[in-house]
């Protein structure tokens, strides 16, 4: 119990000021994107690419867990070769060989699963602490966001559904035709890439309003329509995985409804916590586990980059275009704060990440993803024509 409360206490205080110290630097140097991008470095800094080379044992046993369960299994696998190699030596029959190596495979997969289960419950702390950060997260961007006026909810329903359909069904069904990617990988993606904005930058509301009146609270809500899809999908791909459990390592897809009804309040050291620790740290606790060198590809990042921006915005026109009444170009301009999710596809991924529901080959793609959608900010705020103010960093 000593070991359990000294490795959390590390694992928690690397996860919180490693990232935190990448995201200051990277702040001071006014790079685009500055705390995600602090979250990446810090999450490969301590995952198993840098740290877990440099000391494995010691990464294994703060953040991967089941270091002891993992030794037993590799000293079975040694007496086993030795076991069978004594008895091939002494001309043991073939029949009794092959009965001998199905009772070693079939001792070595009771000791695997019980690693795997050490693991599973030794990263209990890295999931809890990635649910109490994103909760903040969420807390955060609702309190900032004060759309006014009135917006019809059926059009809020329906561009919003639409918002979400079109980039998670693309994505899903190409990858069903083309990959053998198991359905519940193939929705935990598409949920990430459909998730909604769930609040909007103070430019955002700008070009909303400009576009139509009482444009900001209807873009407002349709991206939470969106959000409240995607939640659903990621809820579905977590039960497939976890069970009933994936009701509490989803947590914060259910609170968030409930964090909109909060009163609006202004919290300044909620926000500077959020921007300057929760972030990067949740992008980091994100990676913590995953070895780029070993599960980067680049078709799943070029479709996730290809479609968590467009496909978003074309949903969001599609919606807008269905209900008539609106020039093309309004509904194009309308429709961009649609696009600014990456906060939203970071949190959706990293939970989607804890229960297990995204491989790691598609989570990098994913976090690179939100990485994207927030460097690109600038490029939407020109598409709009708004230069007065910049978009606010994360």
């Amino acid at each position: 119990m000593q070991d359990l409360v000294i490795n959390s206490t590390v694992q928690l205080t690397l996860l919180l000021f490693v990232p935190l110290f990448f995201a200051y630097i990277l702040k001071q140097t006014r790079i685009r994107s500055w705390a995600m991008l602090g979250g990446v470095l810090g999450g490969v800094l301590l995952g198993p690419a840098v740290f877990g080379s440099i000391s494995h044992d010691y990464w294994e046993d703060i953040f991967q867990g089941g270091a002891n369960e993992h030794e037993i299994v590799f000293r079975l696998e040694r007496q086993q070769q030795a076991d069978l190699l004594a008895a091939t030596t002494l001309g043991v029959d073939e029949v009794i060989l092959m009965q001998m190596r199905a009772d070693q495979q079939y001792e070595v997969s009771l000791a695997v699963e019980k690693w795997e289960q050490a693991q599973w419950n030794s990263q209990q702390t890295l999931r809890y602490y990635a649910i109490f950060l994103i909760f903040l997260i969420l807390l955060s961007g609702s309190m900032r966001c004060k759309a006014k006026g009135t917006a019809p909810h059926a059009m809020s329903l329906s561009v919003g559904v639409w918002a979400v359909l079109v980039p998670s069904g693309i994505t899903s069904l190409l990858l069903l035709l083309v990959t053998d990617m198991g359905v519940t990988e193939v929705l935990a993606l598409g949920a990430c890439l459909g998730a909604g904005p769930w609040t909007l930058a103070s430019w955002e509301q700008k070009v909303a309003n400009k576009s139509e009146p009482n444009g900001a609270l209807l873009m407002l809500r349709c991206g939470r329509v969106a959000w409240i899809g995607a939640s659903a999908i990621a809820m579905y791909a977590a039960w497939q995985v976890q069970g009933a459990m994936a009701l509490l390592w989803m947590l914060p897809l259910l609170l968030l409804p409930v964090i909109w009804i909060i009163p609006r309040k202004q919290l300044r050291w909620l926000q500077l916590f959020v921007d300057y620790a929760a972030i990067p740290s949740v992008m980091a606790t994100s990676l913590v586990l995953i070895n780029p060198l070993e599960h980067l590809q680049f078709w799943p990042i070029l479709l996730v980059l290809l479609f968590c921006a467009d496909a978003r915005w074309l949903g969001g026109i599609i919606g807008l275009g269905l209900l008539g009444g609106r020039k093309s170009g309004d509904a194009m301009r309308l429709s961009i704060p649609l696009v600014d999710a990456g906060v939203s596809q970071l949190c959706l991924a990293t939970l989607l990440i804890g229960v297990g529901a995204l491989p790691p080959s598609f989570a990098i793609a994913a976090l690179l993803g939100a990485l994207f959608l927030e460097h690109t900010a600038p490029i939407r705020m020109k598409m709009a024509n708004v230069d007065s103010e910049s978009p606010p960093q994360p």
